[in-house]
């Protein structure tokens, strides 16, 4: 004897339209957590961010310490004492380098250069000037940057950096640079030795600046 078919029926305790809205509530759940997982973390700053960020906001201080340069005309130290206010800076040197004392002394518009009592020499490039008069370039301009632990403005090659962000080597206007150690000055990591060789036509020169002293302004 043929039989009804069996009609598949839902549990006693739901109406149909429940079980729809519960079968919908369920979907929409599981979509939102699939969304979520594929949801992109935000990334954390990289740390030369925060260290630029850092140094760059340092515009006005004194420094204390060597100036260190072999070239083929000159091969000697000095002391180093350098004044900024934002653009304008006067770097003092004493010593044997300096023959006697130097003062360079620049803004935006120009920079001079006076050894001991002989009249000032005006320019408009520090780096021609010191050249011209003492043998041996001093790229002032970019070393605004650099003594910061800073890349300065232009292009750049074989840039390196530690863990903590800080520069270590860098390519940059001719010149290559290297890093010595940091030290904290107040909420900033500056470095304690740079040292700069170039090329020139006459030979290599190595200019090494050594901060001994910093007084953030």
């Amino acid at each position: 004897m043929l039989r009804k078919a069996e009609v598949l029926s839902l549990p006693h305790f739901f109406t149909p339209t429940q079980y729809a809205q519960k079968l919908m509530a369920a979907l929409l759940l599981l979509l939102l957590a699939a969304c979520s997982a594929q949801k992109p973390q935000p990334q954390q700053p990289p740390a030369q961010t925060a260290q630029a960020q850092s140094a760059a906001a340092l515009q006005r201080w004194e420094a204390k310490g060597k100036l260190g340069v072999r070239s083929p005309k000159e091969n000697g130290s000095a002391n180093l004492t350098w004044q900024q206010a934002s653009g304008n800076y006067r770097i003092h040197l004493s010593g044997p380098l300096g023959a006697g004392a130097t003062m360079i002394s620049g803004s935006p518009t120009g920079v001079s250069l006076q050894r001991g009592n002989d009249p000032a020499v005006f320019a408009s490039n520090p780096a021609q000037l010191t050249e011209e008069i003492m043998g041996w370039p001093l790229p002032v301009s970019e070393m605004f940057y650099w003594v910061r632990g800073l890349v300065a403005p232009g292009a750049v090659s074989g840039e390196q950096r530690n863990a903590q962000g800080q520069l270590l080597r860098l390519q940059q206007a001719g010149w290559q640079l290297d890093f010595g150690g940091y030290q904290s000055v107040g909420p900033y990591q500056l470095p304690t030795r740079i040292k700069a060789a170039t090329n020139q036509a006459a030979g290599p020169v190595s200019v090494t600046v050594v901060i001994k002293e910093w007084e953030p302004k």
